[in-house]
């Protein structure tokens, strides 16, 4: 694994943590400005009474393993039926996000360009998990997710539970296909996505984070752990993205791409891949996306240029590119 600088390791090890970005933001850097409209304030609802169809924002009380009281926002298609299994997509929001911004942002699509990942799944029952705002170490008081047991200042198992948990609430209440249950998140919220794959390996078929920070999270003093000593399950798909002009983590790294590249060297070497590749036709700029070969599930990676986000807000660079909405939703509906 690539050694870091004395000075950047610090940086890290300080807990210089995730932005907001439009939805959003992740990892172990600091916090910058919300770069659009806050989101709203969701209305409560405590009666935990889910939607047959629509939309509906939860609060209710979880186990106090997983937090206790928890929120999340649900999107149920207006002509579901309990007598078709049904997909389901967990979608995390980033540092002080929310799960309706989250819907109104990437389940619905960032700009008039594009349609969001709820237009283009259908049977699929989407879920917005709101973070919890808690104190993290050297951080501060921030909306976030806890990253498992080796994280650090993001130390923790609450959220890991909480998922679990919501989980098991939404596949008693619908018809859910278990063997198609997947997950994406931006920044913070796309750390978290990887956190499931491993840790939930066992529930979700398939992941694709987008601008998470280097894996951290899944190693010990720069080596990355096994399976057996960090507790994953299953062999969850994964898809990496990540922005050769992210601003979010230009300073942070030697060369530009480097956090992306160290996430997909641990699912390579999680699982068993080769160095070759096939170019993937997927959008963008070709042959910025791929997929390995030799690998004991699919792992992708996408590295993509600059100038293909065309919603709003600052570091447009740390945000997905437009073509996201589009193979990311085409991918879960493969399996």
């Amino acid at each position: 694994m690539k050694k870091y600088a004395p000075f950047i390791f610090m940086l890290l090890m300080m807990g210089m943590v995730a932005c907001s970005s439009s939805d959003d933001s992740s990892d172990n850097n600091t916090p910058d400005p919300v770069t659009t409209t806050p989101d709203p304030d969701p209305t409560p609802d405590n009666t935990l009474a889910l939607p047959d169809k629509g939309e509906k924002q939860i609060t209710t009380d979880f186990s106090s393993n997983a937090g206790g009281e928890r929120s999340f926002y649900i999107s149920v298609p207006n002509d579901y039926s309990s007598a078709t299994a049904h997909k389901l997509v967990v979608v995390f929001p980033g540092t002080n996000g929310t799960g309706k911004g989250s819907k109104d942002w990437m389940g619905d699509g960032w700009s008039g360009s594009v349609t969001g990942l709820e237009q283009k799944m259908t049977n699929t029952i989407f879920v917005y998990p709101d973070p919890k705002f808690r104190n993290f170490p050297n951080w501060g008081t921030l909306g976030g997710w806890q990253l498992g047991p080796q994280a650090g200042n993001a130390n923790g198992v609450e959220d890991i539970n909480f998922i679990k948990e919501l989980l098991d609430l939404i596949e008693k209440e619908y018809n859910i296909d278990s063997d198609r249950i997947f997950a994406t998140g931006q920044s913070w919220g796309g750390d978290m996505a990887a956190i499931v794959a491993c840790f939930m390996g066992d529930k979700f078929r398939a992941v694709a984070p987008n601008a998470a920070n280097r894996p951290y999270w899944f190693e010990n003093n720069g080596s990355f752990l096994s399976d057996s000593a960090l507790g994953c399950l299953g062999d969850t798909a994964v898809w990496t993205f990540f922005g050769l002009g992210d601003e979010h983590f230009e300073s942070l790294q030697d060369n530009p791409g480097d956090f992306g590249k160290e996430q997909n060297d641990y699912w390579l070497n999680k699982y068993g891949c080769s160095s070759t590749s096939v170019t993937l036709d997927v959008g963008g700029i070709n042959g910025e996306s791929k997929e390995y070969n030799s690998c004991s599930t699919t792992v992708r990676f996408t590295l993509y240029s600059a100038g293909q986000y065309s919603g709003g807000g600052s570091q447009p660079g740390h945000q997905p590119p437009d073509f996201f909405l589009t193979a990311v939703p085409e991918w879960f509906n493969s399996f």
